[in-house]
């Protein structure tokens, strides 16, 4: 097994007890500081395989601090990790996070396909190797990083998930009582005339018919 220092800058903006975090365990087309450069689709096969991780301090296999499962996303590759808090090592890690004084994760893997490159840059030759296929076995907390362009994005927070949890059960309670409001449509009043009707007046049209009857000849 390699263990080559793949590794990630890590900007941890929040350290919790629960000791999760996600971040970007490795990048596709990028040069690390070894001469290593994953190829796409070099972690297709292993996390089809196997997507779950041992998450090791310093690459010792001996310390065991967590797991983590990764996934294809963007060019990246992305780990959702969790550190084993009843572990006196991951609570070390843990610390070393939280003060900042740790800022690296690193890949161990064993290389399945690769092709080396000479390469021509600032006027020296360099050889790089381009790995195509690779069988992951762990990744690492480590101290010092080796491919700054990848890093932890986020380290979760209970708390801050469960604020969030307790925003989304508001909205969806206003949902549901906004279907099932029904709304009745306003009255509409018939238009009333300005006009009033005039008053029946029945003797005089009594009278008024008798005098017409009286011209009628006989």
């Amino acid at each position: 097994m390699e263990t080559p220092d793949v590794s990630l800058f890590v900007e941890v903006k929040e350290v919790t007890p629960d000791g999760t975090f996600h971040g970007i365990a490795s990048v596709y087309g990028v040069e690390d500081l070894g001469g290593d450069m994953i190829e796409p689709g070099a972690f297709t096969k292993t996390l089809s395989e196997n997507p779950t991780v041992p998450i090791l301090w310093q690459h010792d296999a001996h310390e065991v601090i967590g797991s983590g499962t990764l996934k294809e996303w963007q060019g990246k590759i992305i780990i959702d990790a969790q550190l084993d808090m009843d572990d006196p090592t991951a609570q070390k890690a843990h610390r070393k996070l939280k003060a900042r004084l740790i800022k690296g994760l690193s890949i161990g893997f064993q290389t399945i396909k690769a092709t080396f490159q000479d390469i021509v840059a600032d006027g020296a030759s360099k050889m790089i190797r381009r790995v195509q296929e690779l069988k992951l076995w762990e990744v690492s907390i480590v101290t010092f990083p080796m491919l700054p362009q990848a890093q932890v994005t986020r380290v979760k927070s209970a708390d801050a998930d469960a604020r969030l949890k307790a925003l989304e059960d508001k909205v969806s309670a206003l949902s549901a009582a906004n279907a099932t409001q029904v709304t009745e449509p306003a009255k509409v009043e018939e238009p009333q005339s300005t006009t009033p009707e005039p008053a029946a007046g029945h003797s005089g049209l009594i009278a008024r018919m008798d005098s017409l009857r009286a011209l009628i000849p006989k």
